[in-house]
């Protein structure tokens, strides 16, 4: 049971912590549904992972990431830098057009502390994440504002319409003859 607490904490879906913890997601359900105890646990920890994920999503929006920056199909190398600037060469030997060995200079790709060759980055903010969580926190300010406005002939209010059909309303592109439905709602409508 900890195991899956601790999962959903982490930010999991139901589904990847019950396959954490080594039980079916309808064995987490029945436990839910039989202790109170865990049951109130599993609100706790679902809820510090939502939490967890929103200051990801913040963090995303705001600060961003760093995507490789890709040119003709491959990564970019960052080049180690002499103190002028230049890039710091170093002389390697490469078999030439006519099958000899030749001496080629080459920039020297720099490395990350952990060792790996370093590429070139760029850091993305995301606009889609700031807009949803804009959305979220005033969705008076930011919500999308749109309106649809129903109405019968003339702009007359559509209860005497409906009224007339026995309660009933009739959207005329859901019927086969809209005409009918046209010639229908004039006979119903009070002058």
């Amino acid at each position: 049971m900890l195991v899956f607490l601790s999962a959903m904490s982490d930010g999991a879906t139901i589904g990847e912590a019950a396959h954490e913890a080594g039980v079916d997601r309808t064995t987490v359900y029945r436990w839910k549904e039989a202790d109170a105890e865990f049951a109130a646990a599993w609100d706790d920890s679902l809820e510090e992972g939502t939490e967890r994920l929103e200051r990801e999503a913040m963090r995303r929006a705001v600060v961003g990431v760093e995507e490789p920056v890709i040119y003709q199909g491959q990564l970019t190398p960052v080049w180690e830098m002499n103190p002028d600037g230049t890039p710091k060469m170093v002389e390697v030997e490469e078999v030439g057009d006519s099958g000899m060995p030749v001496k080629v200079r080459k920039p020297v790709q720099a490395r990350n502390p952990d060792g790996s060759l370093k590429y070139l980055t760029v850091n993305r903010p995301s606009d889609t994440l700031m807009i949803f969580l804009l959305k979220a926190r005033r969705p008076n300010t930011y919500r999308e504002r749109g309106a649809v406005e129903l109405s019968g002939p003339g702009g007359k209010p559509l209860a005497p319409v409906a009224a007339a059909a026995g309660g009933v309303l009739v959207v005329p592109g859901m019927m086969a003859d809209p005409a009918a439905w046209a010639d229908a709602v004039k006979k119903a409508t009070p002058e």
